[in-house]
């Protein structure tokens, strides 16, 4: 259901992607003649998301170069396409524009080949042959671009069979082409103006409001099911990162059940996961679902939340919330 805009869409192939998923899809070329491929190819499709839903998508011939859409989505991709723009500042800056805080970007985007090489060689002649402009810039100008725009790099990826976190892998096993594209997930996090504000991985404050949604029922049988809804609030400075490897700077829920002796009987952490990166003032709905402990008696759950391999947030001045349970 969430709505994505297509920046430079071509024929709609990736539009076709997201639309089969459930996405309420919007793509945009300059071009007449590849949105007309781009109807078609979706009105081929035979069938709908599910039996229920049917595919939602349209498209439009619009020059983004020169101005934004009237409207905001919650994600935009330009996927491949930033490089083929004159003004590639109009761009960003018109992307911006449809981004509300906490909205995602996703950027793919090559870097420049080396001076004289067969691969500068070959984008000339792809311009000579085609007409269009190849003229792709470095990594640095990309990322000062994106943080001018008031966006913040939540996941920074590099593709090999999958995509992998880029700090997670060791540069001397990446071929110069993989390490060459940048597969860059980024949130908004800036209402106007340059994106300033500092990610859990070199955190500022570390800080959250945790509350109990629905009232925990107190008693509890031994290994007895529980169930603990609540809500995590950003409130510091800093934008939560999220990581399914869970590498350095990722933040995770942490909890810890302890008896009335000062023993932690049990501690596990990031399940569930944070589904996304939050921003400051950004919420979430996390259920927590654990078994009782097996032992009678009188027991706190606390529920904090940790930035891997920095700190529990508590260390920071951040209130953990503590859950009184009993089991009999």
């Amino acid at each position: 259901g969430a709505r994505i805009l297509d920046v430079g869409c071509g024929s709609g192939w990736l539009c076709e992607y997201f639309a089969r998923f459930g996405y309420d899809v919007t793509g945009v070329d300059i071009s007449p003649a590849l949105i007309d491929l781009a109807r078609e190819r979706l009105q081929r499709v035979p069938y709908g998301v599910d039996d229920e839903t049917t595919l939602r998508h349209r498209f439009l011939v619009h020059d983004i170069e020169s101005t934004p859409l009237p409207e905001t989505f919650d994600a935009v991709i330009c996927y491949d396409a930033l490089h083929h723009f004159e003004n590639e500042r109009a761009v960003l800056a018109n992307l911006a524009a449809m981004v509300d805080y906490g909205g995602l970007l996703f950027v793919l985007e090559g870097s420049p080949p080396p001076a004289g090489s067969a691969t500068e060689e070959e984008l000339r002649g792809v311009m000579r042959q085609y007409q269009t402009l190849e003229s792709p810039f470095s990594r640095d100008y990309l990322l000062a671009l994106l943080a001018e725009n008031g966006f913040a790099v939540i996941g920074d990826y590099v593709a090999v069979n999958d995509l992998f976190e880029r700090s997670s892998l060791d540069p001397a096993s990446l071929l110069s082409e993989q390490a060459g594209f940048n597969y860059l997930l980024c949130k908004k996090v800036s209402r106007d103006g340059p994106a300033r504000m500092p990610t859990s991985r070199e955190p500022g404050d570390l800080l959250a409001a945790i509350t109990l949604i629905e009232e925990l029922r107190g008693v509890f049988s031994s290994n007895e099911g529980m169930q603990v809804l609540i809500e995590l609030e950003n409130t510091g400075d800093t934008v939560w990162l999220v990581n399914r490897r869970a590498p350095k700077g990722t933040v995770r829920l942490g909890v810890k059940i302890i008896d009335d002796a000062d023993n932690v009987v049990d501690e596990f952490h990031g399940v569930p996961a944070l589904p996304r990166a939050l921003a400051p003032r950004e919420r979430v709905t996390l259920r927590i679902n654990r078994a009782a402990p097996q032992n009678p008696g009188h027991y706190t759950m606390k529920i904090d939340l940790i930035d891997q391999e920095i700190c529990w947030f508590e260390e920071r001045g951040s209130r953990p919330l503590m859950v009184r349970i009993k089991v009999e």
